[in-house]
């Protein structure tokens, strides 16, 4: 019984120390090949107006980041930051579409769908040194109905706290 239980942290860690490890594994300058041998394949691929692409990493649900990794015209890294972060959420505002947010702070590992037609997209960051949950709400036509922070019950409370969190 323990071992499958061991088996299961290990899995979760690795996964974590993946995205945790990009700031490490990644810099300016390096080729995509070189980030795909490093880093991995991402969770997310896009492209900004300018079309310059870029690559999504997360530690999600259980970690605090969602880092991005922008590629130059050149196919280099040009940078490589943490989209979780409180001055960057603030860029999400009402009526923005799906795609808009995952643009601003990259994929969410917790989404809900809701009898009404509605569906919660939730993220974890770190406020400082609080562990927060970021919940963004959309309507039926995948548009941010409305967003509001928490902090993560499954760090602050206890007993079952978390459960239903999409855990």
């Amino acid at each position: 019984m323990m071992r499958p239980l061991l088996l299961g942290l290990f899995a979760c860690l690795a996964l974590v120390g993946c995205a945790a490890s990009i700031p490490r594994a990644v810099s300016p300058g390096m080729a995509a090949a070189e980030v795909s041998a490093h880093a991995g394949k991402p969770v997310a691929e896009g492209r900004f107006a300018s079309n310059e692409p870029y690559w999504d990493y997360t530690d999600q649900p259980f970690g605090y980041t969602n880092y991005r990794v922008t590629f130059g015209p050149d196919d280099r890294v040009r940078d490589v930051r943490n989209l979780l972060t409180e001055q960057n959420l603030a860029n999400i505002g009402p009526r923005m579409t799906q795609e808009e947010v995952a643009a601003i702070v990259g994929p969410s590992a917790r989404k809900r769908s809701y009898w009404n037609g509605t569906t919660s997209w939730t993220y974890r960051y770190l406020d400082g040194q609080l562990v927060k949950l970021l919940n963004v709400i959309f309507d039926r036509e995948g548009h941010v109905l409305s967003r509001y922070t928490e902090w993560d019950p499954a760090v602050y409370s206890g007993g079952d706290a978390g459960r239903g969190q999409g855990r």
